[in-house]
């Protein structure tokens, strides 16, 4: 029994000596947490001391590096768009865009030439009329009109100088137009529905060339969707006798030209140019808005319509009274010439700003300049299909009256007619021995030297 008692005492003592050493090695473990503890602590405070303000001295220095980034950022767009600005005027000059200016009878006329040709104002397409008689025929005021070459010259050199003018801008103009290049050898213009589309080799060659005429490539045109049409920039006739001729000619003619002079008038708005109006009358003044645009001196700041940059916006809206002041202020906004471009990250005209700032243009759609130029050109054609007789020839018309009168009259327009009298007819009415006087008489006396076509009744 005393043996089994001290051997249990034994392992007593060993159990207690083993809990002393393991409480020992927890104090001691408790003491380094607490001093790793008061380590932390201390180095806690010492991160917290002076917090806001060093806080607010890096993101100063932050701040300042943004803005000296922005300022260099925009240092560049500036001189970038000094530098468009100079190489279109320059383009300008080169292809002879210049004004003449003269007056007559105290009004001021303005004409427009560029590389020697006189720039004509679409609504005067049709040119000065001028009588043209035809001997034993219905003698009519038929439009002169300009030139066929005049024409087709003077707007290969815009369409040209446009092209030119947009490459150096960096801007995409709506309708895309097409230069004469090989088996095309003259200018288009296409549609802004379809102007900047992918097309395939056969789709690009002339229009009045057919796509092919083997088997095969009939075979591969008829497979594909038809290409978009072009409008022509150029005309072989004179306006009047190919709207008589030529309908559908003349109808994409007269779009394609006012598609032209809607990129002009685009391409002013998108420059800050102020026009005076947005009728259809002014995008019709080819010449003269592109003598605004780049030649004319730079105007004053009141009309010209200012860019402010939604960084602008950010920075007067956004600017508590705690934050840090910076080294760089930016303190005026752009001008428009040369701002905006389809080039550059910066001002990027199809970004929300510039969105935002196309739909506050009031311009007309090309489909209504073609409808009001189109009325207005061919209601000059029929005026003048009608001889004007002034007040004076009718009067003498009235003191002198010719034999014609007791004689039937004798439809011209109908050789079956037998001399038989119609009346309210379409045609031209003229009177036989006054025809036959005509003939034989050199010269007449006035108001009985002409012929007037009658309206139906």
């Amino acid at each position: 029994m005393q043996a089994e008692s001290s051997g249990r005492i034994k392992i007593i003592a060993n159990e207690i000596e083993s809990l002393g050493s393991a409480i020992k090695n927890k104090k001691f473990e408790i003491s380094q947490r607490k001093l790793e503890l008061a380590r932390r602590r201390s180095d806690s405070e010492s991160a917290r001391y002076q917090l806001a303000e060093r806080e607010g001295a890096m993101l100063a220095s932050t701040q300042n590096n943004i803005k000296r980034t922005d300022h260099l950022w925009h240092s560049l767009h500036s001189k970038t768009a000094e530098a468009r600005i100079f190489l279109c005027r320059e383009a300008a000059s080169l292809y002879g865009l210049r004004q003449k200016v003269r007056r007559r009878d105290n009004v001021t006329e303005e004409t427009y030439v560029i590389g020697g040709v006189s720039i004509i104002e679409l609504r005067n397409l049709n040119g000065k009329s001028r009588l043209i008689s035809i001997h034993l025929s219905t003698s009519a005021n038929t439009q002169a009109g300009a030139s066929p070459d005049h024409i087709s010259t003077l707007f290969s050199y815009i369409a040209h100088l446009l092209v030119l003018v947009s490459h150096y801008l960096s801007l995409r103009l709506p309708a895309e137009i097409t230069l004469p290049h090989r088996n095309y050898p003259t200018a288009t213009i296409y549609t802004p529905s379809a102007s900047y589309l992918p097309r395939e080799a056969y789709s690009v060659s002339f229009p009045s060339q057919s796509l092919g005429s083997s088997p095969t490539s009939s075979r591969t045109a008829d497979s594909r969707p038809p290409p978009h049409r072009p409008r022509p920039l150029s005309i072989d006739k004179t306006l009047p006798k190919l709207a008589r001729e030529d309908p559908s000619t003349y109808a994409l003619f007269l779009e394609g030209v006012t598609l032209l002079a809607w990129n002009v008038s685009w391409l002013c708005r998108s420059q800050g140019l102020n026009l005076a109006s947005d009728s259809w009358e002014d995008i019709c003044d080819i010449g003269k808005n592109m003598w605004q645009l780049l030649v004319a001196p730079p105007a004053q700041p009141s009309s010209l319509i200012r860019a402010l940059t939604a960084h602008d916006l950010q920075t007067k809206i956004k600017n508590p009274k705690d934050s840090p002041k910076t080294t760089i202020q930016r303190t005026k906004s752009f001008p428009m010439l040369g701002h905006y471009s389809h080039g550059t990250a910066h001002s990027f005209l199809g970004a929300s700003e510039g969105t935002e700032f196309i739909r506050s243009w009031k311009l007309p759609t090309p489909t209504k300049v073609v409808d009001k130029l189109k009325s207005t050109l061919l209601g000059e054609m029929a005026s003048a299909e009608w001889e004007l007789l002034e007040e004076k020839e009718w009067d003498d018309a009235v003191q002198e009256p010719t034999q014609a009168l007791p004689q039937e009259p004798v439809n011209v327009s109908d050789p079956t007619s037998d001399n038989k009298p119609r009346v309210g007819g379409a045609g031209s009415i003229i009177s036989q021995p006054a025809t036959l006087d005509s003939a034989n008489s050199p010269a007449r006396s006035k108001g009985t030297s002409g012929w007037t076509k009658l309206r139906n009744r």
